[in-house]
């Protein structure tokens, strides 16, 4: 079987269930024939597993049926488990609904809606907020709609920029000086004029962390070190205007 090789693409949330066992875990790569998914569950070769394919506010849930015909274990820093699924033996109208989704995806005719958005990056490691900083000017160089971050380095501050102005995209690491991420990210769930943000909760592969941070209602968790363009477009497509409405039958 050829190496699999990674492709720029948004991040998408994956609802995985195989068996008795269930996830929230990461969806990247999205094709017509296959999806690659970011999982501590790995289910053996030519297993069937149900996906839930989604992000709040940009993609619609897709419900497919897919076969595992690869799995790869973590390797290391920025290489993390997962299984490559196939859609060869979906049903036809599961096929037709994610090759619609794909195609939306990759529709360079969508233009963002506003000329600036903004990210609040909750975060207390100054060498990661660099990064973020340098890699998200990187990006964006040269295009028309504007990126704004702002920072925090703790919750108060958080919450005070959170009531502040509105972001597009809030990231928020859950090892924080008071307060974890998990506290805040509840907090924002339950104010009515938060509610709808999107958040994606960073922090090391630790278990234990990506269940809290999902469970206070993250959209997406992502192991440290981060593959920043990836997540730069998952902003650029929760942003567009309108979300993804892909056909449920």
């Amino acid at each position: 079987m050829a190496e699999w090789k990674a492709r720029s693409s948004p991040i998408l949330r994956a609802e995985l269930r195989y068996g008795e066992l269930a996830d929230v875990a990461c969806a990247v790569d999205l094709s017509e024939d296959s999806v690659f998914v970011v999982s501590d569950v790995l289910p053996p070769i030519g297993a069937r597993v149900d996906l839930t394919l989604s992000f709040p506010r940009a993609v619609r849930p897709v419900n497919v049926t897919a076969e595992v015909r690869e799995v790869r274990l973590e390797q290391g820093p920025g290489v993390a488990s997962g299984f490559r699924a196939s859609f060869e033996a979906s049903a036809p109208a599961e096929r037709e609904r994610v090759s619609d989704l794909v195609r939306r995806m990759r529709d360079t005719t969508r233009e963002i809606g506003r000329k600036e958005l903004r990210v609040l990056l909750v975060e207390d490691n100054r060498l990661v907020r660099d990064m973020f900083d340098y890699a998200l000017g990187k990006h964006f160089a040269g295009r028309e709609c504007r990126v704004r971050m702002d920072h925090a380095i703790d919750v108060p501050t958080a919450w005070l920029r959170l009531h502040t102005r509105h972001y597009d995209l809030v990231v928020v690491d859950y090892h924080l000086p008071d307060e974890d991420g998990a506290t805040l990210i509840a907090r924002l769930r339950k104010e009515p004029t938060l509610a709808a943000t999107a958040v994606v909760a960073i922090s090391v592969g630790n278990p234990e962390v990506r269940r809290a941070t999902l469970a206070a209602g993250a959209d997406l968790f992502l192991k440290k070190p981060l593959v920043f363009r990836d997540l730069f477009h998952t902003l650029e497509f929760v942003t567009l205007d309108g979300a993804v409405d892909v056909p449920t039958s």
